[in-house]
């Protein structure tokens, strides 16, 4: 035995020494010292390695290597955190000297308004999401794509409706009465919905959130712009051979309510009945959960194949995709269509530059009803009330209706019987010129044409209800044409090396036409044909025939922008422009905004220049002006329409009568509202830009805002007016940090945190304009004129909450409130109001990750925080409270509330009490990819598998559905019973590309 051991010794030593003889024979020993390209210093730490096999050697304190090379291996490849990847072949050689060229992240390029700029040279807030940075995954909506990526942007989406799209708020709203939203600018053309776009077709977003950023758009920049570039084509080939890609993507997604609330059952419901004793308790002997019974699985998909070709003068992109959501309400699908073509090719020895883009959507939209309050038709309304002790269906098959309550409807019946489609039809048209005349001196002109048509029908059937026999229908129609044309001309010179300056001029048009109609009918003669011929029913309501008369929106504009750096250290803007709106008064027509700003690279300055940990440090400083157009539509339109007939004064004939539909008393005088304001930005990079980032400080200000105001009939004609009036204020500070925290072979791990904090406040309402009273709630039994939740009032923020004081509970079980005089009353209406908080989050907070892991894995995923903001919560006012039980169903919090004694109803209770912390953690967006190895024979370029899920967890106190609310415009920080489920989302996908 112990000789059979000893031989096995001696073979084991045999086996190794061939093994070891082997190895050495067929590797090549390498070495080497990596340094910086522009200090000659060397690299400590860079990593070392053969492609394509494994092993590898990492540089010592003076930057040296040593590294064996296995038999096979033709190169090397060198990576160090702020550095470009370098790939050296090795043919013969084995000693090597590699310098290293810094990745600096400030030669990337920016879009600016009508040009671009490096990143180093900008003097104003601009930052920029690029197709790698955006979000991965289930992308629907173009808007998602950059959600947490950029600071001051808050992106938010109330529920998960397919047929809804995302809010944009850029540094908080500059407007009381007027849209928050930003400009949209896509590939140069202004005004462009961005849901028209295919997410896979963008190439980078850049967000301009200064007025010395935005004032080159004038009227239109306020709110600030957002400017999407699509991925385009015609990238030069250095060796003249063309090239053409073929992109294949596909995914598809389960959607799944991500919270919901606890409502009764019909057991729990029976139980309380007993307890209370309650004689007039109506049992329909069921058992049904009307939330399931509304809501299902939602499962969409999505297709995109594109063709990108390229050869030494241009080429093209054409894409292709169609999307079939389905939402968790059932009936609520989204099938959208978009086709894109951008073409682009030089000429004339590549002064001569053409661009052509051309994009089509195709959309169906099934809605339903769920956002109209306490409407008898809220579907989900409906079943959060019905008793679950009710059937769906009769034995018969027919719906179960029942008198236990006024406009008492089931919904699962609205849900299968009534019709409310959308078809609409998207064409926009891009071609886009440019001449270089002489060197720097370029000549450009881009011209667009848009038209957007839409048509809906709505369709309620007879027999819907037992107790209705007339059904409705209602038709409508909408058509939109857009014109767009700019003309620049733009001189850019270097002299001396040194002084660098950039000069664009140039005029731009723009006009919308509206048109269209809307008519309803009542009084069903035949059910079968719908809404599509509405002479099938008796009563066609004229007076609810509303013809849109054509209305023609136009804006003139012309700019200037020149600016300058020297040396690199300093820079300077100035832009100019002139805007004439159609929207305007007769005596407003003309408005002129403008800008200055600059920057200082401290780096250059010597007692920064050898300090090697501080990469980059420069300050900026602008202030600008710039204006908002959201005029209320017909604030300048007088329409009369006859209205009856009467005695003319004079003469005493009978005469027709006319008055102004609009009511609205057109002012001369009326002019844009205007934003200021005063920025204050550092950008920094710190160990050769591992660590980049940005802060900024800015105050705006908007003054002569547009305000309603009532009028005295008589004197007057009409009842209201428009007048420029008041100002608000927005302070802010945001930060951004970009993080490369690992950079090996087998792990790379990129984040960046980006925060803001907004303070708005109302400065003024304008003389003899009192307090305005917002945000008004509704439901059953909430009937009071004093409804209201909110205050606008000079001196407090806006969003702020002014309600009754809840002050406890009576013997009696009736809320109690604090009085004027410091003593108690029931009545909430004679009680004391005070500012109770604010629905202005303090604090917005993203956090990004992307890494890239051993072989071929990769993973991503986004948190986002908002914190410090307040939330009515309307659904426990009216939900809550035990008194509407056993008739109606109620949160099972209602139990909890009666063992407390309360016994008030929600028309006796409305207070402070319902105002709750907001405050939230979402992980919005987690991706898990793998990417396929490939040969470099293989027809397959690339081949990527991943699973991705969105809305996976929240943290909250939140007692409602969802503390994520649309913070857009003045009225917000209201989560009520009519919005759709927060949804949460597992997608399975695949990227090929051939």
């Amino acid at each position: 035995m112990k000789k059979t051991l000893n031989i096995a010794k001696v073979f084991l030593l045999v086996l190794c020494a061939i093994a070891s003889s082997t190895v050495a024979f067929g590797q090549t020993k390498i070495s080497g010292t990596v340094t910086d390209t522009e200090t000659n210093k060397p690299l400590v730490g860079a990593y070392v390695f053969p492609v394509g096999s494994k092993g590898g050697a990492i540089t010592d304190p003076l930057g040296k290597f040593e590294l064996d090379i296995p038999s096979g291996v033709s190169s090397i490849k060198v990576s160090f955190i702020g550095y470009s990847d370098q790939t050296l072949e090795l043919g013969n050689q084995t000693s090597f000297t590699i310098k290293m060229v810094s990745d600096d992240r400030l030669d990337e390029v920016l879009v600016i308004a009508y040009g671009t700029q490096k990143k180093s040279d900008k003097t104003g807030a601009v930052t920029q999401v690029s197709a790698k940075e955006l979000n991965r995954g289930r992308l629907t909506d173009p808007i998602q794509a950059m959600q947490g990526k950029a600071a001051g942007v808050n992106i938010s989406k109330q529920g998960g409706d397919p047929n809804k799209g995302f809010s944009v708020n850029i540094r908080s709203s500059a407007s009381i009465t007027g849209s928050t939203d930003p400009l949209y600018v896509v590939d140069g053309v202004v005004g462009i919905d961005p849901t028209t776009i295919n997410p896979d077709d963008i190439e980078s977003f850049n967000i301009l959130k200064d007025a010395a950023s935005t004032s080159i758009y004038g009227t239109q920049g306020a709110n600030g712009v957002v400017i999407i570039t699509t991925k385009g084509s015609g990238i030069k080939r250095s060796n003249g051979s063309p090239l053409t890609t073929v992109e294949y993507s596909s995914f598809v997604s389960f959607d799944k309510v991500a919270n919901r609330l606890e409502f009764l059952s019909a057991d729990e419901i029976r139980a309380y009945a007993t307890k209370i004793g309650s004689a007039n308790f109506q049992d329909g002997g069921a058992n049904t959960d009307w939330l399931d019974e509304i809501y299902t699985t939602g499962i969409s998909q999505q297709h995109t194949i594109a063709v990108n070709h390229s050869h030494n003068s241009g080429g093209f992109r054409a894409s292709l995709s169609a999307n079939n959501l389905d939402g968790v309400l059932k009936g609520t699908t989204k099938d959208r269509y978009i086709g894109r073509l951008n073409v682009s090719q030089q000429a004339l020895n590549d002064k001569l530059t053409l661009n052509f883009r051309l994009s089509g959507t195709m959309e169906k939209n099934s809605y339903k009803k769920y956002d109209n309050g306490s409407d008898p038709q809220n579907i989900i309304f409906q079943a959060m009330r019905r008793s679950p002790t009710d059937p769906v269906y009769n034995a018969d098959g027919t719906y179960f209706e029942s008198d236990r309550s006024f406009q008492y409807n089931n919904p699962v019946a609205m849900l299968d019987l009534f019709q409310d489609d959308r078809d609409a039809k998207r064409l926009l048209g891009n071609i886009k010129l440019s001449y270089e005349i002489v060197d720097g001196l370029t000549f450009s002109i881009n011209s667009a044409y848009a038209r957007n048509d839409d048509q809906g029908f709505k369709f309620q059937p007879s027999y819907a209800f037992a107790n209705t026999t007339n059904g409705s229908a209602e038709r409508y129609y909408n058509n939109e044409e857009y014109k767009y044309t700019d003309e620049v001309i733009s001189y850019s010179k270097v002299l001396k090396e040194q002084h660098s300056f950039n000069i664009i001029g140039g005029h731009s048009w723009q006009q919308t036409i509206k048109n269209g109609f809307t008519a309803k009918a009542e009084e069903s003669f035949n059910d079968s044909t719908g809404a599509n011929d509405l002479q099938a029913f008796s009563e066609i309501k004229y007076d609810d025939v509303t013809s849109k008369w054509p209305a023609a929106v136009g804006l003139a504009s012309f700019f200037t922008r020149a600016t300058y750096d020297f040396d690199k250290k300093y820079y300077g803007t100035l832009s100019i422009r002139r805007d004439k709106s159609s929207k305007y008064g007769a005596n407003r027509e003309w408005g002129t905004f403008y800008a200055v700003s600059g920057a200082w690279n401290l780096k250059k300055e010597k007692f920064l220049l050898n300090t090697p940990k501080i990469s980059d440090l420069r300050l900026r400083l602008g202030y600008g002006v710039t204006g908002n157009t959201n005029i209320p539509e017909g604030a300048d339109q007088v329409i009369y329409r006859p209205s009856g007939t009467g005695k003319d004064p004079k003469t005493g004939e009978t005469v027709v009568v006319f008055n102004n539909v609009n009511d609205v008393k057109v002012n001369p005088d009326l002019g844009w509202e205007q934003l200021s304001e005063v920025n204050i930005g550092v950008d920094y990079g710190f160990f050769k830009n591992r660590i980049t980032g940005s802060l900024e400080i800015y105050r705006k200000t908007t003054t002569d805002l547009v305000m309603e105001v009532t009028l005295g009939v008589p004197p007057e004609r009409e009842r209201r007016t428009y007048k420029n009036l008041g100002e608000i204020q927005n302070n802010g500070i945001e930060l951004s940090v970009n993080g490369v925290i690992v950079d090996r072979k087998n792990l790379k791990w990129n984040a960046t945190l980006v925060a803001s904090r907004n303070i708005q406040k109302a400065i003024s309402l304008g003389h003899g304009i009192a307090p305005i009273n917002k945000l008004i709630i509704s439901g059953p039994g909430l009937v009071s004129e004093g409804l209201y939740t909110q205050r606008i009032e000079a001196g407090q923020p806006i969003g702020s909450f002014y309600l009754p004081v809840y002050a406890g509970v009576s013997s009696d079980g009736k809320f109690l409130f604090e009085t004027e005089a410091g003593g108690y009353t029931r009545d909430w209406t004679k009680a004391k109001r005070e500012y109770v908080g604010t629905a202005q989050p303090d604090v917005i907070l993203g956090f990004s990750n992307y890494f890239e892991i051993w072989k071929g894995f990769d993973a991503s995923f986004s948190l986002r925080g908002i914190f410090g903001h307040k939330i009515f919560n309307v659904t426990r006012l009216v939900f809550s409270n035990p008194s509407q039980a056993p008739t109606l169903n109620v949160l099972q919090t209602a139990l909890e509330e009666e063992e407390k004694g309360i016994s008030s109803t929600p028309s006796e209770s409305f207070s402070d009490y319902y105002l709750e912390d907001g405050d939230f953690i979402k992980l919005d967006n987690l991706s898990i990819g793998y990417n396929i190895p490939l040969t470099k024979k293989s027809k397959v370029k690339n081949l990527r598998f991943y699973v991705n899920g969105t809305n996976l967890w929240m943290w909250t106190k939140y007692s409602g559905l969802d503390p994520e609310l649309n913070f857009s415009g003045s009225e917000f920080g209201r989560d009520q019973y009519d919005v759709y489920p927060r949804t949460r989302s597992l997608t399975a996908g695949v990227n090929v590309t051939f």
